[in-house]
């Protein structure tokens, strides 16, 4: 066993001599552009795997109603679960699309913006 952990432990060690990057360090919130950013980045990974529950819970619904087709309670219970399903999917997409516009909106570019030119006073 110590054999294998030795092992992994040999594998890993690049990881760890490579762990810090002088100067870049992803997860530190400075300003607003990078919020901003880091908001998104958690937005990006967290909806599709809601989205993806959602579509196994209509998917299930389904099943249920087509498996219990004689069975009026569970067809009742399967259309409650599809119903639901396909209103967290329209909400889901809803805010993700607001979320979008709101980003897209207030988040500006400042490194394609033209230079605003400015009057300098000389000294006399």
């Amino acid at each position: 066993m110590k054999k294998y952990i030795l092992a992994g432990t040999a594998l890993l060690l690049p990881a760890f001599a490579f762990a810090q990057i002088a100067g870049s360090d992803p997860y530190v919130v400075t300003d607003i552009p990078t919020l901003v950013t880091a908001i998104n980045g958690v937005i990006n990974l967290v909806f599709p795997v809601l989205v993806g529950i959602a579509v196994i819970v209509i998917i299930w619904a389904i099943f249920q109603m087509v498996l219990n087709a004689g069975d009026e309670e569970a067809r009742k219970a399967g259309r409650t679960k599809l119903l639901w399903g396909i209103i967290g999917i329209f909400l889901m997409l809803s805010v993700w699309g607001l979320i979008n516009i709101l980003i897209n909106t207030i988040y500006l570019d400042r490194s394609s913006a033209v230079d605003v030119p400015v009057v300098v006073p000389t000294a006399n």
